[in-house]
């Protein structure tokens, strides 16, 4: 998993990776049964219940635990699903991202 420490990889992976806010598909779902990730914060999070701020094609997700970590996790498989941790970063870095985002 890439560990995202500074604003401008974050923008890239933003756009590189397709993300859309979650209000862009109001029906998409993160209910995996019994799927855990590892989070950027050290510990395992289940799919299911972790909220999620944004989504990407296909069955991408990022995850915002208790713990202030953003993780982007791809979901693979149709008979048997396996989450993919993709990248994570600090929530901090994220708002500061965003607010330089939209200053421009």
């Amino acid at each position: 998993m890439n560990k995202i420490n500074n604003i401008d990889e974050l923008l890239e992976e933003l756009v590189t990776g397709k993300w859309h806010p979650k209000s862009a598909n109001p029906i998409a779902s993160s209910n995996y049964p019994g799927l855990n990730y590892s989070c950027g914060c050290g510990s395992n999070h289940t799919l299911s219940i972790t909220d999620f701020l944004m989504i990407g094609p296909p069955a991408k997700f990022v995850f915002i635990c208790d713990n202030d970590y953003l993780t982007g996790v791809r979901v693979k498989g149709i008979f048997k699903q396996k989450p993919y941790e993709l990248w994570t970063c600090k929530k901090s870095l994220y708002l500061e991202a965003v607010e330089v985002f939209g200053s421009d």
